[in-house]
């Protein structure tokens, strides 16, 4: 394995960032903040932000699966409503005095 070096000779070392950090930089744009005013005050690349607004758009976005089984379970969902709302008319109608 080769390691990269920097200009002094020394091993390049990778800045981590935590989800939380990421969070918050994406949450300062979507406010209205611009993505350069943002990358600059945090010391980040505006393209590096950027990439972390594309990767949390992408995991917001349900994927096609994920809208699928969302479409069964409203279906489900109305159809046990309806059942619900069938029972409540029975119940009302059984509970009331038998007329004579």
């Amino acid at each position: 394995m080769t390691e990269k070096l920097n200009l002094s000779g020394l091993p390049a070392t990778r800045k981590k960032y935590t989800p939380a950090f990421k969070a918050e930089c994406v949450r300062q744009v979507a406010a209205g903040a611009r993505q350069t005013d943002v990358a600059r005050a945090q010391g980040l690349s505006p393209a590096l932000l950027g990439r972390w607004q594309r990767e949390a758009l992408k995991a917001a976005v349900p994927s096609s699966a994920e809208r699928k089984e969302i479409k069964q379970l409203r279906a489900e969902l109305r159809r046990v409503e309806m059942e619900r709302d069938i029972l409540k008319k029975v119940v009302t109608i059984f509970a009331q005095p038998p007329q004579s």
